[in-house]
């Protein structure tokens, strides 16, 4: 752990015992996430989770936004979903030190983490269950907002890809140019008129398996919900089905049943809205698509594996998965 790390941790741990009479006898760090900090902590309140908000990652202008996704995730809690169970003071979930650090303290839920591609058809069934009725909650009588992320156009599209081909062209990756090139393809032949009847509402905005804890047979608890927002819900349905039932560059279509009916049980889910759904997470991530980085965030590995897989299968999606 750096100086840096140890100091900001320290900090914390004074501002909770100041705060809520918390005493922590164990702080391990977690070491997974981009750039926030993150502590396991062993406490006489109980096994607790903190979270260090990093200034690059989320200047101050955001902390507004912070607060209102948590208090969405803390009433979810009050309605009984599995989510992690928030401290707040004075009326904040985003807690200060006295330098002005900013950050979360909750309670540690049970669970683990799977490897991407690895739910089972009970654990799926459950997922499904769980999204759904969490974007009940959230979406029940919806005071209309303006969209915090929005369609790119076709023509931002293609600019965003010549950049994108230009830099893999000049670094002679063929893997990556011949990956562009089909999603080229499929730009130019896209109708983005299949969006507009995209439904808007809550949603978590990051449902990977980083972000889903599971028990043997069922969710433990979904978590991290910093990137909740106002957008379209629907990215919630495909992306944990391809983070989630995408295994050795199939799409397991038992799972993909399992999370659609149990999804089912508090929302519609017909056909032609899963499969737009797919496409609205490709369009949306398809800037993932490029050269590699050196020492690259594994999930981003993960997402670009994704949206090639889409791509590839992007004419035989309806066959696919007809029948669901």
């Amino acid at each position: 752990m750096s100086d840096t790390a140890a100091r900001i941790r320290d900090e914390i741990l004074g501002s909770i015992t100041e705060f809520f009479g918390v005493h922590v006898t164990e702080a391990v760090q977690i070491d997974q996430g981009f750039l926030n900090l993150k502590w396991k902590l062993a406490s006489d309140h109980g096994p607790l989770f903190v979270k260090q908000y990093s200034k690059v990652r989320y200047p101050e202008h955001l902390t507004r936004g912070l607060e209102v996704s948590l208090t969405h995730q803390d009433r979810l809690h009050l309605q009984g979903l599995p989510v992690p169970k928030l401290f707040s003071h004075q009326g904040n979930y985003v807690l200060r030190t006295p330098s002005q650090e900013r950050y979360v303290l909750m309670k540690l839920c049970d669970g683990h983490s799977i490897a991407p591609g690895s739910a089972t058809v009970q654990q799926m069934y459950t997922l499904g269950s769980v999204v759904g009725r969490m974007h009940k909650v959230l979406n029940t009588d919806l005071t209309p907002l303006p969209l915090h992320w929005n369609i790119r156009t076709q023509e931002a599209m293609v600019s965003n890809w010549e950049k994108r081909y230009l830099h893999a062209a000049a670094l002679h990756n063929g893997e990556t140019v011949a990956a562009l090139e089909l999603q080229r393809r499929i730009i130019d032949g896209m109708d983005t008129g299949i969006f507009a009847d995209c439904e808007r509402g809550w949603g978590h905005r990051d449902l990977f398996v980083d972000n889903i804890l599971f028990h043997a047979d069922e969710v433990a608890a979904l978590i991290d919900f910093d990137r909740l927002h106002f957008i379209y819900p629907e990215f919630d349905i495909s992306r944990p089905l391809l983070s989630c039932a995408l295994s050795d560059n199939q799409l397991r279509l038992d799972r993909v049943q399992a999370f659609v009916t149990g999804y089912r049980q508090y929302s519609p889910l017909p056909l032609s809205k899963l499969i737009r759904s797919i496409k609205l997470t490709w369009w949306r991530e398809a800037e993932w698509i490029a050269v590699p980085e050196p020492d690259e965030f594994t999930p981003l590995i993960r997402f670009r594996h994704e949206n090639h897989w889409v791509a590839a299968n992007w004419d035989r999606l309806e066959d696919l998965l007809a029948g669901i």
